[in-house]
C-alpha cells in the first residue's frame, strides 16, 4: 500500500474508534484465547499499515479500586493481555483522553502509562499533571515522524490539575483561546520534526449520528491551523468523513473492539477500519474497510451486512466535502472535484 514519490515516501495509517479491552474482552484473553484472535480476518490489513492508531477506552492496570465517583460502566484490562492485544493489532499509538481512563483511579492511569511505555506504544492525552496530560507525542511510522495530540470534552471531573493526574480536558469551541492553544501545540510539533500531525478527539455524547456544528467548526479550524488528520471518537456509532484543504476529518470512527450488545437503532457493532495514505505536501486518501463486531472480536463484514455499513456511511456523508465510491466491497473517499488541488 505504501509508495515512494519524488515528494517523499507516503505512509498508511490505520485509524479505529474505541478499544474496550476490559470486561468480556479481558475475560476472553484471560481464558487463554490468543490475542491475535481478537482481530479476526481484518488483522492482515491492520498489520499492513505502517501504524495503527485507536482510542484506548479504559486503563491497563491490575489495580482494582474503582474511581470514587458514580459511573454506569467501569473498564479495566489486565496488563499482560491488554498489551498483547494492542501489539497483536499493530497499535503503535493510542489516545488516553476519554471518559474511562480514570475508571480505576489515579493508579490505573499511571499504570497504563507505564505499561504502554514499556511496550513501546506511544500515547498522549492523560498524565500525572495538567502539563503532562496536555503534552503531545511524536512517534515514527514508515520512516516519518507523526505528531499526536489527544483531547476530550467528556467527564470534567477526570481533568488533570497542576498536581493531580487526569485527562487533557478541553471545551470544544472555536474561540481565540482554544485555537491559540492548539496552534501552539501544532507549531511545537512541527519544530520538533513532525511531518504529519493527528488530532485525536474524544467528544461526547453517545449515539449521535451527526457531529454538532461547533465540532465541525472546531475540526475545520484545526485543519487550517496545520493539523493533517482529525481522528474523532466517542459516539459509538459512525459519523461522516470529509476533506478540508489538504486535511482529512474523521468525525467519529465508532467502536472497534467491545463486548457490548447492539441496541435497536444504535448499531455500535458496525464499523470501519479507516486506512489513510498520506505523504508530504499531498492530500490524504482514505479507504474504509467495513467490519462487523461481535463480542470480543472484529472481522471483515461481507454480503448484506457490508452493504448496510457502506450505505450508512454514504448517507452520513451527504452534505459534507467528500466524494465516495465503492471499490472491491470497500469505500474510497476523496475530496470533491471542486475542492481538489
Amino acid at each position: 500500500m505504501n509508495s515512494t514519490t519524488e515528494a517523499g515516501r507516503s505512509i498508511t495509517l490505520g485509524f479505529t474508534g474505541d478499544l474496550v479491552l476490559g470486561r468480556g474482552v479481558n475475560e476472553r484473553l484471560a481464558s487463554g484465547t490468543p490475542a491475535e484472535r481478537l482481530w479476526g480476518d481484518i488483522r492482515p490489513r491492520m498489520l499492513a499499515a505502517d501504524a495503527m492508531i485507536g482510542n484506548l477506552e479504559g486503563p491497563i492496570t491490575a489495580h482494582r479500586t474503582k474511581w470514587h465517583g458514580i459511573k454506569a460502566f467501569y473498564f479495566r484490562a489486565d496488563p499482560e493481555p491488554g498489551i498483547a492485544a494492542l501489539a497483536a493489532g499493530n497499535y503503535r499509538c493510542v489516545a488516553l483522553a476519554n471518559n474511562h481512563m480514570l475508571d480505576f483511579g489515579d493508579q490505573g492511569l499511571l499504570d497504563t502509562r507505564r505499561h504502554l511505555a514499556d511496550a513501546g506504544i506511544a500515547f498522549a492525552g492523560a498524565g500525572r499533571s495538567v502539563d503532562e496530560a496536555a503534552a503531545p507525542v511524536i512517534f515514527e511510522a514508515g520512516g516519518r515522524k507523526v505528531g499526536f495530540i489527544s483531547i476530550t470534552n467528556t467527564v470534567p471531573s477526570f481533568a488533570a490539575k497542576p498536581n493531580r493526574p487526569g485527562t487533557s480536558y478541553w471545551k470544544i469551541r472555536g474561540d481565540r483561546a482554544n485555537l491559540g492553544r492548539l496552534a501552539t501545540l501544532v507549531h511545537d510539533l512541527r519544530r520538533e520534526g513532525a511531518g504529519l500531525i493527528v488530532l485525536s478527539v474524544h467528544w461526547g455524547p453517545n449515539y449521535r449520528w451527526w457531529p454538532p456544528h461547533r465540532y465541525r467548526r472546531f475540526a475545520r479550524e484545526a485543519i487550517k491551523l496545520g493539523v493533517d488528520i482529525v481522528h474523532g471518537h466517542s459516539a459509538h456509532v459512525l459519523q461522516a468523513v470529509e476533506f478540508q484543504g489538504k486535511g482529512l476529518i474523521l468525525y467519529d470512527t465508532g467502536d472497534y473492539m467491545e463486548d457490548f450488545l447492539a441496541g435497536p437503532g444504535f448499531r455500535s457493532d458496525r464499523s470501519f477500519l479507516f486506512l489513510v495514505e498520506t505523504g508530504p505536501e499531498r492530500t490524504p486518501t482514505l479507504r474504509m474497510v467495513p467490519v462487523s463486531l461481535t463480542r470480543a472480536e472484529v472481522n471483515i463484514a461481507r454480503g448484506r451486512e457490508a452493504e448496510r455499513i457502506r450505505k450508512q456511511m454514504i448517507r452520513r456523508c451527504r452534505g459534507y466535502a467528500v466524494a465516495i465510491r465503492e471499490e472491491d466491497g470497500e469505500l474510497v473517499a476523496s475530496p470533491p472535484a471542486r475542492a481538489r488541488v
